[in-house]
């Protein structure tokens, strides 16, 4: 009824999924672990990281207060009116130098947003083009005399 060479084979082949399956399972669990971990992207990436963290600390700091220095005859003039307080410069007059590093800061910040998702849409995919189900262990014909016993 049921030939023994035949159950070793299934055995044996049982066993080697098995072992396949351990071994994908620990290969994504090191890949998810390295997609979450900071340290790796930096040791991989450093300019890009460094690029990042100098566009983010630029966006981050405030800008610097201007200090007003008025001469003594606006003084007096805003004195005899009543309009004591003083207006600030406008915002309008941005330096050059200003308005490129803001552009470089944010051409760096959307390169890097696309890079990290590339990546994890990488390893998506790479997930989900796994088998969900491993390949049988037998053939149709061992399925049959297995039902058959």
């Amino acid at each position: 009824m049921n030939d023994p060479p035949l159950a070793k084979s299934v055995r044996a082949r049982m066993e080697q999924l098995r072992c396949e399956i351990d071994g994908d399972v620990e290969d994504m669990a090191a890949s998810a672990r390295n997609v979450v971990d900071w340290k790796h992207y930096v040791k991989t990436y450093p300019w890009v990281c460094l690029g990042t963290a100098a566009a983010l600390g630029f966006l981050i700091v405030p800008k610097r207060s201007k200090a007003m220095h008025p001469d003594l005859a606006s003084l007096t003039e805003r004195a005899k009116t009543g309009h004591l307080v003083a207006k600030p410069a406008s915002d309008a007059t941005r330096g050059l130098v200003d308005a490129l590093l803001a552009t470089v800061a944010s051409i760096a910040v959307r390169k890097a947003i696309g890079f990290l998702g590339e990546s994890v849409a990488s390893l998506l995919g790479k997930v989900d083009d796994a088998p969900t189900h491993p390949p049988p262990a037998t053939d149709s014909a061992s399925d049959r005399a297995y039902r058959r016993s």
